[in-house]
Formats: C-alpha cells, structure tokens, sequence
C-alpha cells in the first residue's frame, strides 16, 4: 500500500522539508528573541541571553516534528540553524535589522562588544553555547 501512498515523504523530503521550516523558524525565533532580550533589558537593565537557549530549544522541537529524521544531519541542521537564529537574535538585540545580516561591519561590532564586555559578555558566550548544543541535542529522535 506504501506504493500507491503519494502523500508520504521519503527520507530526503523530510530533510529538505526540515531545511526549509527550519530556516524560517531560526530567522522568526531569533527576532523574538532578540526583542524580548531588548524589553527585559530595558525593563531590568540587564541582558539575558538565556533566551536563546529556550528558542533553540523550540527550533529544535520543529525541525524534529517536520523532519521526524533519526540521522546524525538533523543533529547538525539542528545546531547550524541555531548559530543563525544566535546571530539574528544578537543584531536584533544590538538594534541592527535583519538585512545586517550582510554586512560585514556589523559582525565585526558584535564581536567587538561580546569579546570586550567582561563577565557579562563571557556569559552571554556560554550562553549561547548551551543553545547551539540543545538544538543539536533535541532536532532528532533518539
């Protein structure tokens, strides 16, 4: 009966399909989280990067329900679209918009402000660390 089953996806479907929302939920959970970084340090004065772990984790949780994938390339979808929802959250969180993306300029203040900010920076570092490594922990079945 599988045969006659046009409506299944083969394996490299689901992780084309897995690329595709995966991507778009990276560069949607990575805005939210950079606004959300910019209300809570505006209303405490302190930045949370934390945030990041928690929309990793929720990119993490889509790419397994679309992709529903066992293979160690979900694990690695997982974690490089996690290192771009990071980026899109830190340009948000900077003020900068999504086309910044392109520039060159941009990353480089990013750095400049994550590797000179002292502890809060070294944080925010391990933070987003933590975040790379739960997307690539939980954007598979095990």
């Amino acid at each position: 009966m599988e045969v006659f089953n046009t409506r299944r996806l083969n394996q490299q479907q689901r992780f084309t399909l897995a690329v595709l929302v995966g991507f778009i939920a990276a560069i949607v959970l990575g805005y939210a989280s950079g606004k959300i970084s910019i209300w809570i340090a505006s209303a405490t004065g302190f930045g949370f990067a934390f945030i990041n772990i928690g929309a990793a984790y929720l990119l993490a949780l889509v790419i397994q329900k679309v992709g529903r994938g066992v293979q160690e390339r979900f694990s690695i979808l997982g974690a490089v679209l996690a290192v771009l929802l990071i980026i899109v959250a830190e340009f948000t969180s900077f003020g900068f918009p999504i086309s910044a993306i392109i520039n060159p300029d941009a990353y480089r203040l990013v750095l400049q402000v994550l590797l000179g900010g002292g502890f809060n920076s070294i944080l925010t570092i391990i933070y987003n660390g933590i975040a790379i490594y739960t997307a690539y922990s939980y954007s598979r079945f095990i």
